[in-house]
């Protein structure tokens, strides 16, 4: 394609001006055709001018970038992030792998997003990754949220609930499911380990890195062997618990009053 029409949207006049200027000496083949400092601008300009791009700050005063995606009617352009904190906001987003970019934006990252998006445009916008966001949102309750892995062949949405255990295999990562399927995810297992739900959480699926190479979801433990430092899972396997991590991790489980 050739030019990428984009809108900057934040509510800091100076910030809008220095992405723009970045965006005019590092990514030639976007266009800013608009700014906004707000969500209600924000909204008629996208109903006027249809961008194929938007970058979308996450917090703003009056309403939030996830506020103004829930109220418009279709979106059927691409979104790159922009924030400065929120760790939610942070999860939500890599939960479904979208693009964002932290403030102050690196160069680097500004431009290898710019390309993503380039790519994105070249096949079709993939809407579905910001609806099940948007789901995920309105939903508090995290163990009924999707994960949106990134396969050979594009995305594939899988519930946090059928999730039994995650091993690495080098820079991928495998998830077990409980119907038996097995998956390859092109991201590793640390990234998996920050976006799935943790000891901390109040979910029913808690997940623990028991091994430097195995993430175990708690709710599908059947037995535990101190002896051989081994967890059975109900899906028949055996997983080994590593030294250090085996006192916390038996801490965890007797405050889960699983042990």
């Amino acid at each position: 394609m050739t030019k990428i029409n984009a809108l900057i949207i934040d509510d800091e006049p100076k910030s809008r001006n220095i992405l723009r200027q970045m965006l005019n000496d590092y990514c030639p083949k976007i266009s800013v055709i608009g700014e906004a400092g707000s969500v209600d601008d924000a909204f008629q300009q996208i109903q006027s001018k249809q961008p194929n791009l938007l970058f979308l700050d996450v917090e703003m005063p009056y309403g939030s970038g996830f506020d103004l995606l829930k109220s418009l009617p279709k979106i059927d352009f691409e979104v790159i992030f922009v924030t400065g904190f929120d760790h939610y906001a942070l999860q939500a987003i890599k939960f479904h792998a979208l693009d964002y970019l932290l403030k102050p934006v690196d160069i680097d990252e500004l431009i290898l997003a710019a390309e993503r998006v380039e790519q994105s445009l070249q096949q079709t916008v993939n809407t579905q990754r910001l609806l099940q966001l948007m789901d995920n949102l309105k939903n508090p309750n995290r163990s009924t949220h999707q994960v949106a892995i990134p396969t050979g062949n594009g995305r594939e949405f899988i519930p946090v609930e059928d999730i039994v255990r995650c091993s690495a295999d080098g820079s991928c990562t495998w998830f077990y499911l409980r119907n038996h399927r097995k998956l390859l995810s092109s991201k590793n297992l640390g990234e998996y380990e920050k976006i799935l739900p943790g000891e901390l959480s109040g979910e029913p699926h808690k997940f623990y890195r028991v091994h430097y190479s195995d993430l175990i979801n708690l709710y599908y433990i059947q037995s535990i062997n101190r002896q051989d430092n081994l967890v059975a899972m109900k899906d028949g396997t055996e997983i080994n618990i590593a030294q250090r991590r085996k006192a916390p991790f038996l801490d965890l489980l007797k405050r889960e009053n699983l042990y």
